[in-house]
């Protein structure tokens, strides 16, 4: 059953990442029309996103079976790609919110930025994860030694 659920969860994540990056670049790209501000500013925004990729060019190149057999590891990215696609989301369709209504963009950028510095700290934990895993640090003899 948890090498099911395992496998389900490695292709989903891959879904979610490309859902989740799709909604972010959405958001920002109306975002910055909107404070007529470059979009070539908004590269902090995106480097998990392509450092992400390239892990995961990696992972699939190389056929890592650390991180395709790391239940947690890939339960806890459906989980972060999930919450970032969420909170697009209900930035964009919201009308409940009363920034979204009263300022009329139909997006509530406010809401959206103030969860950018958690996601990037999720994203790159993920990413720092999956570079441990792919560097294939041997963790228990790391806690085993003696000193």
């Amino acid at each position: 059953m948890s090498n099911t659920l395992c496998k389900i969860f490695n292709i989903l994540k891959y879904f979610l990442f490309a859902i989740s990056f799709v909604v972010t670049l959405y958001i920002i790209i109306y975002m910055y029309h909107r404070l007529e501000k470059p979009l070539v500013l908004s590269y902090k925004v995106f480097i998990p996103y392509l450092l992400l990729f390239i892990m995961y060019c990696i992972n699939i190149i190389s056929d890592s079976k650390r991180v395709k057999k790391n239940f947690f590891y890939n339960f806890t990215s459906v989980l972060v790609f999930v919450l970032i696609s969420f909170v697009g989301y209900r930035a964009i369709f919201d009308n409940y919110m009363l920034a979204n209504t009263k300022l009329g963009y139909n997006i509530n950028f406010n809401y959206f930025n103030d969860f950018l510095i958690p996601m990037k700290i999720m994203l790159y934990g993920i990413l720092i994860t999956n570079v441990l895993l792919v560097a294939n640090f041997k963790t228990k003899e790391i806690l085993t030694t003696k000193v």
